[in-house]
């Protein structure tokens, strides 16, 4: 069997010019992570994450608490998140002529009220999901980024021994996605999980000989007791 460990990364700078950076919060969240990684002794095989910053600098994190028993890390860009920037530039037009405009709403006050964005956001990646045509080229589809992840997950695992331990650090949506895969989930599921995935969380996917989706087992969902009990809810956050 191999297990893989779904890690979300720490809290970014959701809101600032950067947000591809964790905050002073997400590097504390990390931190935490990575000391409980270390009293839980699990036998890492390898160590991957995406190629964004913050998803990069939450394995450093763990890293530093795991010391010298850390195996080597790798970054494989199939684990970066989806281009939210993308679904902006592609659908905030569509949610301003179905949502926005009939409300009176300008598209500048969308961004200055983090409930509104929420509302829009949460619209323009559901069409991006459905597949709605958009103007922006440069966008990666939906069933392309669910294939991008997909094809991932069998790389790491084809890289290493069939009883493994392997920690990929990643995001929300790409965690949702390999749920996606091994859950046979519809969108509208996989929409709602996007959501619902806490930062410097842990997940748990079991597989078998074959290394199958199809036959995997999701052993554990989103676990952040190591934040519950390094200091309360100050530190369990969406982004």
């Amino acid at each position: 069997m191999a297990v893989i460990y779904l890690i979300r990364h720490g809290q970014a700078s959701f809101g600032s010019e950067d947000y591809d950076r964790l905050s002073e919060l997400g590097q504390r969240q990390a931190g935490i992570l990575g000391a409980y990684l270390k009293r839980s002794a699990i036998p890492f095989d390898a160590l991957l994450s995406g190629a964004l910053r913050r998803q990069q600098d939450t394995l450093a994190g763990i890293v530093d608490a795991l010391g010298p028993r850390a195996p080597d890390t790798s970054v494989m860009d199939a684990f970066n998140e989806y281009d939210h920037v993308g679904v902006i530039r592609a659908y905030l037009p569509l949610f301003m002529d179905r949502i926005g405009t009939p409300r009176g709403l300008a598209e500048a006050e969308v961004f200055r009220d983090h409930k509104l964005f929420e509302l829009a956001f949460r619209f323009m990646v559901k069409a991006w999901m459905d597949n709605v045509p958009h103007d922006y080229e440069a966008l990666e589809g939906w069933r392309d980024f669910c294939a991008r992840v997909s094809t991932g997950l069998e790389q790491a695992l084809a890289t290493q021994e069939a009883m493994s331990r392997i920690a990929i650090v990643t995001s929300g949506g790409t965690i949702a996605a390999a749920l996606r895969a091994i859950l046979g989930l519809s969108n509208k599921r996989t929409l709602s999980i996007n959501w619902s995935i806490y930062n410097a969380s842990l997940t748990q996917l079991y597989y078998g000989p074959a290394a199958k989706h199809e036959d995997a087992l999701l052993l554990g969902f989103n676990n952040v007791a190591h934040l519950e009990l390094s200091g309360g809810r100050e530190l369990i956050t969406f982004r």
